[in-house]
């Protein structure tokens, strides 16, 4: 029951994690391992579904399984726990936080991470909401936001290539580099719902210059393929302000140092926008010596542990077409969650 409570999680959270369970008459807890880390896991449900959780939202699901358990509709569930929210007894969930799931029939997404993102939108965050159900089903799907603007707004990651994930095969490769089109090329590492609608522009850091090569509809906006760097780049159209703003100070000479100190005072200051807790970047690479396909969850300031997140690196697997998402840089301004995207047709295999 214990290692098959564990399954969800990366191994580097399985050692150190509590497995509970709830009393179905009373809904309290009972502790079925006790462990130190900052992640808990249930045994898998009667629906067939085993979840992980971090333990920051511990007392809200205490809270939920007792309402329950008094025989409370799901309204009257939902109402006591924003009522007990509101008066400081439970704390929200706090955005970023990270679940787990694994299942075991191929009619679901058997290997599924979550990210709890309440009331936040898709457009604020240069997220996609077109449904990968099929494509995650099939052991190629991306991630996509579901129930934005609500209280459940959330992430869904599914994870492919791993032994636990949908059976499935990977996709042909696509070369990028045969692709000229610098539009076409720009929005490569976009899913296909946010393709279309994607800003394109390049910037000249030596000038200043910023030039658009088609206006988009949305608020992601993608650069082509950087000969330099190797990576072709999407963000929120914000996040390319404090990118420009960095490249023309290394123009001009500033060091690395003081570059980045002059975007973070300027950010400071407001006189250009701060990066959104939950904002996804995108970035495609060529070769097979990097991540080729790698989706970025900005958490500016966020720990692991009030996230629920692993900070053990993903990079070989994920070079082998098989890493889950790992956090680097916690506490920082650069927190982040790595998310390498497996078995697509621009991924490592």
């Amino acid at each position: 029951m214990i290692s098959e409570a564990l399954r969800p999680l990366p191994e580097d959270l399985r050692a150190d994690a509590t497995v509970y369970r709830y009393n179905a008459d009373s809904g309290e807890r009972e502790i079925l391992r006790e462990g130190d880390n900052h992640v808990e896991c249930e045994p898998r449900s009667d629906d067939g579904f085993t979840w992980c959780y971090p333990t920051s939202t511990a007392a809200r699901r205490d809270l939920r399984a007792r309402l329950v358990a008094e025989g409370l509709s799901s309204e009257e569930v939902a109402e006591r726990i924003t009522a007990a929210e509101m008066d400081g007894s439970v704390a929200p969930s706090p955005i970023g936080s990270m679940m787990y799931r694994t299942y075991d029939e191929g009619d679901r997404i058997q290997y599924l991470w979550v990210v709890v993102l309440p009331d936040q939108v898709a457009s604020d965050l240069a997220m996609p909401t077109g449904s990968q159900r099929d494509q995650s089903l099939a052991g190629q799907g991306t991630p996509w936001m579901m129930r934005e603007g609500t209280s459940g707004a959330h992430l869904m990651i599914p994870i492919n290539g791993t032994e636990f994930s949908n059976t499935g095969s990977t996709a042909p490769l696509i070369d990028a580099k045969t692709i000229t089109d610098p539009v076409t090329q720009a929005t490569l590492p976009l899913p296909d719902d946010l393709k279309n609608v994607a800003t394109v522009s390049t910037f000249d850091a030596s000038t200043g210059q910023r030039v658009v090569l088609r206006e988009g509809t949305s608020t992601v906006e993608c650069r082509p393929h950087d000969p330099e760097s190797g990576f072709t780049r999407c963000y929120h159209q914000d996040g390319w302000v404090s990118r420009d703003m960095n490249a023309r100070l290394l123009a001009e000479g500033y060091s690395e140092d003081d570059a980045s100190a002059s975007v973070a005072k300027a950010v400071e200051d407001g006189a250009i926008p701060s990066t959104p807790m939950g904002s996804l970047g995108y970035r495609l690479y060529g070769e097979d010596d990097r991540i080729r396909l790698l989706w970025v969850l900005r958490v500016p300031g966020a720990t692991a542990t009030e996230l629920g997140m692993p900070t053990e690196s993903q990079r070989d697997n994920a070079l082998a077409g098989r890493g889950t998402p790992w956090m680097m840089n916690e506490g920082t301004a650069g927190a982040h969650l790595m998310i390498p995207i497996n078995s697509t047709e621009l991924s490592n295999r």
